[in-house]
C-alpha cells in the first residue's frame, strides 16, 4: 500500500509475540519491545502548523504492568523528550528518559512498579520533514502549505513515543492544535472546535475503534471538502479531502467511491465498520494508504481535472481505491499480528481489489491485466534471494523488504489460485468466518488458513508451501494416450533461470488444473500434486485430446514446461485458449528462454501472438521482444532487429495512430501508447519519431495538442532523439508546470535524452532545489537506459553523500536499482564494491542489493547463451 520505506538498524534479536523478553535493568532491548508493559489507550495532543519545522505533543498512555518493572521502553525516533512522569496507585512518579541513538526512548523510575495499571505522561518536541513522506511532513501545494502523515511501517514513532508495533491494537484519542484558517482531520469525526490563543484553534477528535499505531493518521492545511454521498448498510457518509482549489478535480473519485464500499460490503458480508470516510489527496506522495477513516492517495494519480481523467487514469484510481477501502476490512478490522504476515494486508488487498473492479468493469478484464503483477512477482521469486511470502522478520531490514512484489503479487497469486480451487463461494465464506471472528483485533496466517480452509489440514498445508519457501514451481507435462485413458504425466521442481546457484530440488502442494476438449466441450479438471511427479488421468477425454493446456485460467502460481510437441498443438489454432491463457503461455515463453528455449524460438513464435486482435497480448509480446537490443543483439544486427520489430507492430500503430478517435473501443486507446512507442523507439521508425517531435513542440506551445494519455509517449519519444534546444523547453516547461503529474512526466522525459551532454546537464537537478526532490528523482531512473546507464551510474558515485543527504531518509538503500540493467561480470564486481558499504547502511540496503547483483550476474548468463541464438534469428531473418 505504501512505498517509503523504514528505518535502519543493526544486528537484532528476535522476541516472538507473547513471550515475555528479559528485562535487564537499562538494557535496552535488541528489537522487539519487552511485553512486560501493555497499552490500553492513548491520547494525543498535538500542535502543528503547515511551514513549521517542528511541532509539539502530548501523550497519555493507559498501561497494564503485567509484571513489575522500574522501567518502561517504546519507540521513538526523532522525538525530543521534555518532561515525563507515570500515575500509580494515586501517586506520581517521575521519569527519567534514558537517551538512545535511534527508534527508542526508556523512561526509569525511582521505585519499581508493580503489577496493575497505571498512566503515562510525556510532553516531547518532534520534527516535520520537508524532504520525507513518512512520520509527520509537510508539502506545498501552489502557494500553501500542508501537513500529512504516514506512519507505516515504523514510523508513527516519529509523531509520539509509542508501542509501535501492529500487535499493539488499542483505542486513540486525538486532539490538533492548528491555526484557526487550517481545517485538521484524522481517523474519526471531529468532536469540538475551539478557537485558542495566538491565532490557534483547537479540534477534539472522537475516540477511535482499536488500532495499532502505524493506523493513526492526521491531515492539516486549507483544504476543500468534496461531497461524494453516502454509501453502506450504515449510510457513511463520504467525502474526499483535497488541497484548496482542487475540488473539481475530485469528480471521478467521489462518483466511483459509493460504488467501490457498496461492492465491499457485498462480498464481505459485514458493514463498512468505521464512522465515516474520508478520501485525502496528498501532493507530491507516489503512494496510497489504508488509515480507518482517513484513506490516504497520491494526488498526482488520484485527482484529475473532469476533462483529463483518460481511461488509463480510471483504471489505476478505481483499483487503488478498491485496494485501499478494502483493507477497511481485512487490515484494519482485523489487523495482522507481525509485520511476517503483512501479505495478509497486502496480498489480500491486492486480490480483492482485482476481484471489485472485475464486478464493477467487466469489460476492463482486469483478470488479465492482473496476470501481470503475478508473472512479474515470478521473476523476482526465481531468485535465490527472494523472500519467503512469510519471511521472519528479524529487524528493521526485513520490515522495510516485506513491502515487495512478493506480498502484494505472490500473495494476490496464492489467494487467486486457490479460490479457483476451492470455488468461489466456499473460498468468500471462509474470508467471512475469518473476519466475524477476529474482529477489532489481530490475526496470524495460521488462523487466516484455518478459517479459510474450514479445518481442511490439506488445504493448510498447501498453501503453507507456498508461504513459507521461496521460488516458483515449474511444472513439466507431458501427454500419454499409450494405453487405456489418457494421462498428463507431471513433475515438478523450482524454476531456476540460467546461471542460477539455486538448488531446483524443492517442491510444493500444487493445485494443479488443466483444461482440455472433451467432445463438444472442453473438460477441466484439478489435482492437488503433492509428490515430485504424479500422474493424472484424463477421464472425460474423448480419445487422445488434439491439446492440454496445463494451467487453467492460469489461475496457478507456476510456470509449465510442454513436452513433445504440446505447445505447438497449443498454438494451432487460437481460438483454444482463453485470453488469460494466452497471455499467460506468452509470460511462460519469455520465462523458458532464460534456460529452457532458444530466445531465438520464441523469436519466430512471436508473430503468431503479436497479430492477435486483444490488446493484453500484443502488449505482453513486448515482454519478450521489446527491449532485445539493450543486450542481445550485436550492433551489426540491429537494423534487421529494428525491421522485425516494424514487421510485428508498424501497421497496427499507423492505424492506431497518435491521436484518440471517437467511437474507438477501449483497447485501441489503451494500446496506443504501448504499440506506438514500441514502434518509434524500439523499431526507431523515421516517420513515427518525426511525428513525434512535432507533437511534443506543439504541446509545449499549447496542451490540448496531445491527448492526455498520449503525453509521456510524446515526450519521451522527443527526448530519445532531441537536442539541447528541446532540453531547455523541457526544462523551462517543467519549472512553470503547475500539474504534478505533468511535471513528473516532463522530468521523466527529461531524463530520457540520449545525448551524453545533455545527460550531464539533467542529472545535477536531482541535487538542486530547481525541482522538489520527490520530483526530480525520475531523471536519475530515467537515464538508466543502455547508452546513458554509465553516465548515472558514474553520478551516483561521484555524488553519492549529497544524493543520499538530500534524497529522502533511507533512499540509500534504492539506489543500487541505478546500475540493475548491467549485464556483465566486470560491472558486477564493481557494483559490489561501490554498493556493499554504502547502500547497505540504509534499511532494506542488504537484501535489494542481493538481488541487484544477482540479476546482473543472470542477465550475463543469459547474455552468454542467448546471443547465438537471436543472431542466428536475425540473420535468417
Amino acid at each position: 500500500t505504501r512505498v517509503v520505506v523504514g528505518y535502519s538498524f543493526g544486528a537484532a534479536l528476535f522476541c516472538a509475540p507473547g513471550r515475555a523478553a528479559p528485562n535487564a535493568g537499562l538494557q535496552p532491548p535488541q528489537f522487539r519491545l519487552p511485553t512486560l508493559v501493555a497499552p490500553l489507550r492513548y491520547s494525543v495532543s498535538l500542535t502543528l502548523a503547515p511551514d513549521q519545522d517542528t511541532f509539539t505533543g502530548q501523550v497519555d498512555i493507559d498501561l497494564n504492568f503485567k509484571e513489575a518493572s522500574s522501567v518502561l521502553w517504546l519507540n521513538a525516533d526523532k522525538i525530543t523528550v521534555k518532561d515525563a512522569a507515570l500515575t500509580v496507585g494515586g501517586g506520581t512518579l517521575t521519569a527519567k528518559a534514558i537517551t538512545q541513538p535511534k527508534d527508542l526512548v526508556g523512561f526509569s523510575f525511582d521505585q519499581s512498579v508493580e503489577p496493575g495499571a497505571a498512566t503515562f505522561h510525556v510532553n516531547y518536541e518532534g520534527k516535520v520533514s520537508r524532504k520525507d513522506m513518512q512520520g509527520i511532513f509537510q508539502v506545498k501545494d501552489g502557494d500553501r502549505w500542508y501537513i500529512y502523515s504516514q506512519f507505516e511501517n515504523i514510523s508513527a514513532r516519529q509523531a509520539f513515543p509509542c508501542f509501535d508495533e501492529p500487535s499493539y491494537k488499542v483505542p486513540w484519542q486525538l486532539t490538533l492544535n492548528v491555526p484557526k484558517d487550517n481545517d485538521a482531520f484524522s481517523n474519526t469525526p471531529a468532536l469540538s472546535e475551539t478557537a485558542g490563543p495566538g491565532g490557534m484553534k483547537t479540534v477534539k477528535f472522537a475516540e477511535t475503534k482499536p488500532l495499532p499505531s502505524y493506523l493513526v493518521a492526521i491531515a492539516v492545511g486549507p483544504m476543500d471538502i468534496v461531497d461524494a454521498g453516502h454509501a453502506g448498510a450504515n449510510n457513511t457518509a463520504l467525502r474526499i479531502i483535497v488541497p484548496r482549489g482542487r475540488g473539481a478535480e475530485a469528480q471521478y473519485a467521489a462518483r466511483t467511491t459509493p460504488d467501490v464500499v457498496n461492492l465491499l460490503e457485498k462480498y464481505f458480508g459485514i458493514p463498512y465498520p468505521y464512522e465515516k470516510l474520508d478520501e485525502v489527496a496528498i501532493p507530491l506522495a507516489s503512494y496510497a494508504m489504508e488509515h480507518p477513516g482517513l484513506v490516504t492517495y497520491g494526488a498526482g494519480f488520484f485527482l484529475s481535472k473532469p476533462d483529463e481523467t483518460t481511461l488509463g487514469r480510471k483504471h489505476g484510481v478505481t483499483s487503488v481505491m478498491a485496494h485501499e477501502l478494502s483493507h477497511q476490512w481485512f487490515g484494519d478490522l482485523v489487523t495482522t499480528a507481525w509485520w511476517d504476515d503483512i501479505w495478509l494486508n497486502e496480498g489480500f488487498a491486492s486480490w480483492m481489489a482485482n476481484k471489485i473492479v472485475n464486478d464493477y468493469h467487466p469489460e476492463w478484464k482486469m483478470n488479465v491485466g492482473e496476470l501481470n503483477g503475478y508473472q512479474g512477482a515470478m521473476g523476482t521469486d526465481e531468485l535465490v534471494s527472494a523472500r519467503r511470502v512469510r519471511q521472519p522478520i528479524l529487524s528493521n531490514n526485513d520490515i522495510a523488504n516485506a513491502f515487495d512484489g512478493i506480498t502484494y503479487n505472490k500473495g494476490s497469486a496464492l489467494l487467486n489460485m486457490f479460490e479457483s480451487y476451492l470455488g468461489p463461494d466456499k473460498f468468500r465464506e471462509g474470508i467471512r468466518r475469518y473476519l466475524r471472528k477476529y474482529a477489532w483485533g489481530n490475526a496470524t496466517s495460521g488462523e487466516f488458513l484455518d478459517a479459510l480452509s474450514g479445518g481442511n489440514a490439506a488445504i493448510a498445508q498447501a498453501f503453507s508451501t507456498f508461504l513459507d519457501q521461496p521460488g516458483v514451481p515449474l511444472v513439466t507435462a507431458q501427454l500419454k494416450c499409450d494405453a487405456g485413458t489418457p494421462r498428463l504425466e507431471l513433475s515438478q521442481r523450482r524454476f531456476l533461470p540460467r546461471g542460477s546457484q539455486g538448488s531446483a530440488g524443492q517442491t510444493w502442494d500444487i493445485p494443479v488444473c488443466v483444461r482440455y476438449p472433451a467432445g463438444e466441450d472442453d473438460a477441466r479438471e484439478c489435482t492437488l500434486m503433492t509428490k515430485k511427479t504424479e500422474v493424472m488421468p484424463l477421464g472425460k477425454a474423448k480419445g487422445c485430446p488434439e491439446w492440454t493446456y496445463a494451467n487453467a485460467g492460469e489461475a496457478g502460481y507456476y510456470r509449465v514446461l510442454y513436452a513433445d510437441g504440446m505447445l505447438g498443438a497449443l498454438l494451432k489454432d487460437e481460438k483454444t485458449l482463453t485470453l488469460p491463457e494466452r497471455v499467460g503461455l506468452i509470460g511462460d515463453i519469455a520465462a523458458l528462454t532464460e534456460g529452457y528455449m532458444p530466445m531465438g524460438d520464441a523469436m519466430a513464435l512471436m508473430p503468431k501472438f503479436a497479430r492477435n486482435p486483444s490488446r493484453e497480448v500484443v502488449a505482453k509480446t513486448l515482454g519478450i521482444v521489446g527491449a532485445l537490443d539493450d543486450h542481445l543483439v550485436p550492433e551489426t544486427l540491429k537494423p534487421k532487429y529494428r525491421r522485425y520489430m516494424s514487421d510485428l507492430y508498424k501497421e497496427r500503430a499507423q492505424q492506431l495512430g497518435w491521436s484518440n478517435k471517437a467511437g474507438e473501443d477501449d483497447d485501441s486507446r489503451l494500446l496506443r501508447p504501448t504499440l506506438v512507442d514500441a514502434v518509434a523507439n524500439r523499431a526507431e521508425d523515421r516517420e513515427m519519431i518525426e511525428e513525434g517531435r512535432k507533437l511534443a513542440l506543439a504541446w509545449l506551445d499549447d496542451h490540448k495538442a496531445v491527448d492526455r494519455d498520449m503525453v509521456a509517449v510524446v515526450l519521451n519519444t522527443a527526448a530519445r532523439h532531441g537536442d539541447r534546444a528541446l532540453f531547455d523547453r523541457f526544462r523551462a516547461q517543467a519549472r512553470k508546470e503547475t500539474d504534478e503529474d505533468l511535471q513528473r512526466t516532463l522530468l521523466d522525459a527529461m531524463g530520457s535524452f540520449r545525448d551524453p551532454a545533455i545527460v550531464k546537464i539533467a542529472l545535477p537537478l536531482t541535487l538542486s532545489d530547481e525541482f522538489d526532490s520527490r520530483q526530480s528523482l525520475v531523471i536519475l531512473f530515467g537515464a538508466t537506459a543502455p547508452e546513458t546507464r554509465d553516465i548515472a551510474y558514474d553520478f551516483v558515485k561521484q555524488n553519492w553523500d549529497t544524493l543520499v543527504a538530500k534524497l529522502p531518509t533511507d533512499f540509500g538503500a534504492f539506489l543500487p536499482f541505478v546500475a540493475g540493467g548491467y549485464c556483465d561480470k566486470e560491472y558486477r564486481a564493481d557494483v559490489e564494491h561501490f554498493f556493499k558499504n554504502r547502500s547497505t547502511k540504509y534499511t532494506g540496503g542488504p537484501r535489494n542489493l542481493d538481488q541487484v547483483l544477482e540479476t546482473i550476474s543472470l542477465c550475463a548468463a543469459n547474455k552468454d547463451a542467448n546471443e547465438a541464438s537471436v543472431a542466428e534469428f536475425l540473420r535468417k531473418y
